[in-house]
């Protein structure tokens, strides 16, 4: 089902930045994403009422970090090393990663480019019963926030799609506290199947009636190479066996009677060699 099916509750009705304050990829960007909320791809029920409980549990199962099996290990890991301080998500989408990091005794600032992100998420908070430290719209490229007041910042499948992925970097670096820990997850990477499927598919990868504005591919050295004043303590090639999709048509069906069993089939050590994510776990000097 289209995002655009869905009606938003006029309580979660979205308020705009002033477009002045922006370059016009960023406001691009941000307009995509606001009018393509993560997740609402994935409601297949129409009587559902956006922000409501069952929304959420409809498409729990769908969302970073359960969709994806290696998200949960990296949230646990790095909230025992942050249990009690400070963490910012960027890019928090409905809320999901914010919420289990919560759970696990993590203060958190969560915020996003759109405002209808930051609206749900503030409902799914509501409806857990968790307090988050704040949640503000914010663009990476340009964080409201002093140098050095984060222990920890968040972000997975978002900065490739910022127009800037190394000044988006930069700023994460600023906002860290000597020793903090920048974890940043699903970087779009090169070669991979997902690039195949892109370039040579031509075929819309986040929402079937359009892309984002922007979506990079990188290779891990290029990737690597934007970790200026940090060390790296953690890589990873996310691999993940491909997932049915719910998408209709010829390429459709290639892809998930033709790819789909053969690449799910191949030994682990060369599918992962073939994985769209690459994520980085760095530490500010």
């Amino acid at each position: 089902m289209s995002s655009g099916e869905i009606s938003m509750p006029p309580e979660l009705a979205k308020t705009r930045r002033p477009e002045e304050q922006e370059d016009s990829l960023t406001a691009a960007v941000r307009d995509y994403w606001d009018a393509h909320t993560l997740g609402l791809q994935f409601v297949t029920d129409p009587t559902l009422a956006v922000g409501s409980p069952e929304f959420f549990d409809h498409v729990r199962k769908w969302m970073n970090p359960f969709r994806f099996p290696e998200i949960m290990p990296r949230i646990d890991r790095n909230a025992l090393e942050l249990k009690g301080k400070h963490l910012l998500e960027v890019g928090c989408g409905l809320g999901f990663e914010s919420l289990e990091y919560m759970k696990r005794g993590v203060c958190v600032t969560a915020t996003d480019l759109t405002p209808s992100a930051v609206a749900l998420s503030r409902r799914h908070f509501e409806l857990a019963g968790v307090h988050p430290t704040a949640v503000l719209v914010a663009d990476v490229l340009d964080l409201n926030f002093p140098a050095r007041t984060f222990d920890g910042v968040s972000a997975t499948g978002v900065l490739h799609h910022t127009g800037d992925t190394r000044r988006a970097i930069r700023e994460i670096h600023r906002v860290l506290k000597p020793g903090g820990r920048a974890i940043l997850s699903h970087f779009y990477r090169k070669p991979s199947w997902m690039q195949f499927v892109s370039r040579f598919g031509r075929e819309n990868i986040e929402f079937k009636d359009q892309d984002p504005p922007v979506t990079e591919f990188r290779s891990e050295r290029e990737i690597l190479s934007m970790f200026e004043g940090f060390e790296i303590v953690e890589t990873a090639q996310d691999h993940y066996r491909i997932l049915p999709i719910s998408r209709r048509g010829w390429k459709a069906a290639l892809f998930s009677y033709g790819f789909r069993p053969i690449y799910n089939g191949l030994p682990e050590a060369l599918a992962k060699r073939l994985a769209y994510k690459f994520s980085v776990i760095a530490v500010k000097r």
